[in-house]
Order: C-alpha cells, then structure tokens, then sequence
C-alpha cells in the first residue's frame, strides 16, 4: 500500500478541517509578485534614463503582466526581453523616455507609456499569484 495513497483529497481535508485548519487558504494560490499600481518615485527617474540599469528594473515590475486596451478592444501581455527608449518629439507630442513593447494575442506589437500601462495592468485580471496593490489613498487591494 502506497503510504501518500492512504488518504484521498476528500477524506485529507475533512481531518485537517476537524482540527480548525483554514482549508480555503490553503488552497490559494500563494502570491509570487506584488504590482504597484502606481508610478513608483524610483520609475519617474528611470523612464527618462537612457541606461539599461534603468531598462532592467522597469522591464523587472512590468514584464509579462497584461492588459486590455480598450481604445482597439485588444489584450496585450508586456514584454520580457526589451524596452524601447523614444528620444522625444514636441511636435508629434512624444514624451521622452522608455515605452513598452507589447505583443497581442495575434502577435502584433505597439509600444506604450508607462503612465498609461500601469493604470491598464491595475484594471486588468492577472494571472495566479499576481498581487495588485493600489496607492493607500484609494484604499483597496487585489490579489488575483
């Protein structure tokens, strides 16, 4: 007889639940990454620095979270490998700085702000294990 067969699923959780364990907490998944849902005072200098250390900690916070945009009704996941630096023009009202690269489900690319990506992510279900937090003057948090 297989020791770890000696109980099933159900009968294991009707023990734990005789002895007052919590078992719908211990059946979530567990939170592996927390998302700022904000412009981080660290970010404001970094989204103006064109510097891979500045590259790398932006890419680290939003690679692989996704998005819906609902000005083309399309979700989008960010990249994991590189941002794009855009040098700025007044004229064509480009801002300065880092902009993501986001990929489509059909494999289309577009490049966003990060003042508007961090407010898409925080409207948007992430995957398991993905932890929203929002600034403390909106008061609330989710944990997907």
């Amino acid at each position: 007889m297989n020791v770890f067969s000696f109980f099933s699923d159900q009968s294991f959780d009707h023990q734990l639940d005789k002895f007052g364990v919590e078992l719908s907490t211990l059946k979530e998944c567990a939170t592996k990454r927390i998302f700022r849902a904000w412009i981080e005072d660290w970010e404001k200098e970094d989204i103006v620095d064109n510097d891979c250390v500045a590259e790398a900690r932006l890419l680290e916070k939003y690679k692989n979270l996704v998005f819906y945009d609902p000005d083309d009704k399309i979700t989008f996941t960010v990249g994991d490998e590189e941002l794009e630096f855009n040098r700025g023009n007044k004229k064509q009202d480009i801002d300065r700085g880092w902009y993501a690269i986001c990929t489509s489900a059909d494999g289309n690319e577009q490049t966003f702000a990060f003042s508007l990506l961090v407010e898409l992510i925080a409207q948007t279900k992430q995957a398991d294990g993905v932890q929203i937090i929002f600034p403390s003057f909106l008061g609330s948090s989710s944990s997907d």
